[in-house]
C-alpha cells in the first residue's frame, strides 16, 4: 500500500499508516483513569523506543560498541555498572541535549 494513496479516503490512510495522536488532554485523562498500560503502549511502544545502556553507579547515559559487545560510561570510565534500560527515544533526545546545556539530568535504576 502506498504512504499517499490519493484515490481513496485521505484520513483512512492516516489512521493505517500513522495511528491516532494522543494529545496531552488525552494523556491527562488516561492518567485520571488510571490507565496506566494504555499510557505505557502509546507514549513508549507505539511511538519509538530506544534501548540505552544506563550506568548503576552515576545514573548517566552509557555507550555500546557493537563491535566489542561492550557497554561503556564515560563518566565512571569502566563498563563494569551498567543496565539496558527502553524508552522513548525523544526522552533520549532530551537528555543529551540537556547535557549540552550542562544540565546533567540522572537516572535513578532499581530493581523490578
Amino acid at each position: 500500500m502506498p504512504l499517499f494513496n490519493y484515490e481513496s479516503s485521505w484520513i483512512p490512510n492516516v489512521l493505517h499508516c500513522y495511528g491516532l495522536r494522543l494529545g496531552e488532554m488525552e494523556r491527562d485523562c488516561l492518567i485520571v483513569y488510571s490507565a496506566s498500560m494504555l499510557i505505557f503502549e502509546r507514549l513508549l511502544l507505539s511511538s519509538d523506543p530506544y534501548q540505552v545502556q544506563v550506568c548503576k553507579k552515576c545514573g548517566l547515559l552509557g555507550y555500546y560498541n557493537h563491535k566489542l559487545k561492550t557497554s561503556y560510561c564515560s563518566m565512571c570510565k569502566n563498563g563494569e555498572n551498567m543496565a539496558k534500560m527502553r524508552l522513548p527515544y525523544a526522552c533520549k533526545l532530551l537528555f543529551q541535549e540537556l547535557q549540552a546545556m550542562n544540565v546533567v539530568p540522572r537516572l535513578k535504576l532499581t530493581e523490578g
